[in-house]
C-alpha cells in the first residue's frame, strides 16, 4: 500500500525522534498524520544513533536552526537531560526527558509526557488507576514517568521491579517523597493481588524475547499494559489475552501523549 509522503520545502518545521533502535517507533506516523490534519508545514523523522555517538549527535542536532523539536525514546530518556537548558518540573522530578523544544532565544527546554500518555491510554480503555494496586516492571525514563503519573492519579500502591536494583530503589524513594497518597515498594515481579501490570522495559521488542515477568497465566481481572511499540502483540500481551485480560499496547501511549506534545511544541 502506498504511504502518503509529506513533501518538505525550505519553510518546513523539522522534528525528529531519536533512539536506538528506531525502526519500531510509531511516533513519525502518528505525528505526521496530526501535522497534516492540523494543516501544519511540519515533518517528524526517525533518527538513529548508537550510544557512543549520542552526545555528539545531540550537539549537532541542536545546532540545526530549522530543527524545532526532538522526541526521545529508548535508551536515551535519562542521558538526554544533560543536553537540556531548561528542565521543566515533571522531567526534573523524574530525571528523564522525552521531548525537547527550541525556544525563541535558541535555548532548549525539555519535559516528559510518557506518564500523561500512559494515563490517557488507560482511561480511554475505561481503566481508572485511582485506588488500584500496580506492578511496574522497569524503572527507567518511561517507567519513572509512568510511576509519577500513577502517583498523581492516586493509585493505592505501586510495586516496582528493575533488574538494576538501585534504579528500582531510587524510584521508590521518589514516589514516596512526592506522592503521599500512594505507597511504593520494590520487590520481585508478582501479579498476586494486583489490578494492573505494566511492562516498561524493552523486553518483548526483539524476536525471541520472552516475558518480562515469570508468569504465564493471569487472573482475567488483571489489566496488562506493555509500552513496547512493536510488535503490536508482545509475548506479554499474547499471554494476557489468552488469560482473558484487558490489555493496552505501546501505540496507545504514543497516541495518548500526542496532543500534550503538540501543545508543548506550540502546534496545537
Amino acid at each position: 500500500m502506498d504511504v502518503p509522503i509529506h513533501v518538505a520545502d525550505g519553510a518546513t518545521r523539522v522534528y525528529g525522534i531519536i533512539g536506538d533502535p528506531i525502526a519500531q517507533v510509531k511516533s513519525p506516523g502518528v505525528f505526521n498524520e496530526r501535522f497534516r490534519a492540523l494543516g501544519k508545514n511540519a515533518v517528524m523523522i526517525p533518527l538513529q544513533t548508537k550510544p557512543a555517538n549520542f552526545d555528539a549527535c545531540m550537539r549537532g542536532l541542536k545546532s540545526l536552526v530549522n530543527l524545532h523539536g526532538i522526541l526521545v525514546t529508548l535508551p536515551y530518556k535519562n542521558s538526554v537531560v544533560a543536553h537540556v537548558d531548561t528542565v521543566l518540573p515533571a522531567a526534573r522530578r523524574i530525571g528523564a526527558v522525552n521531548a525537547l523544544r527550541r525556544e525563541a532565544d535558541g535555548r532548549w527546554s525539555g519535559d516528559i509526557f510518557d506518564g500523561q500518555g500512559f494515563l490517557s491510554g488507560l482511561r480511554a480503555r475505561d481503566f481508572d488507576p485511582k485506588g488500584r494496586s500496580v506492578m511496574l516492571v522497569g524503572a527507567g525514563g518511561a517507567g519513572s514517568a509512568i510511576a509519577d503519573a500513577l502517583g498523581e492519579a492516586e493509585a493505592a500502591d505501586i510495586t516496582i521491579f528493575d533488574r538494576i536494583e538501585e534504579k528500582g530503589r531510587l524510584l521508590v524513594e521518589k514516589i514516596t517523597q512526592t506522592h503521599s497518597k500512594c505507597r511504593a515498594k520494590s520487590s520481585e515481579p508478582t501479579v498476586v493481588g494486583k489490578d494492573l501490570l505494566i511492562n516498561a522495559t524493552p523486553v518483548g521488542m526483539a524476536p525471541g524475547d520472552g516475558l518480562p515477568v515469570a508468569v504465564k497465566s493471569f487472573d482475567a481481572r488483571l489489566f496488562v499494559a506493555d509500552i513496547v511499540p512493536e510488535p503490536e502483540v508482545t509475548p506479554l500481551l499474547a499471554a494476557a489475552k489468552n488469560s482473558g485480560c484487558r490489555t493496552m499496547d505501546g501505540a496507545a501511549m504514543v497516541a495518548g501523549q500526542a496532543d500534550a506534545i503538540l501543545r508543548f511544541f506550540g502546534l496545537f
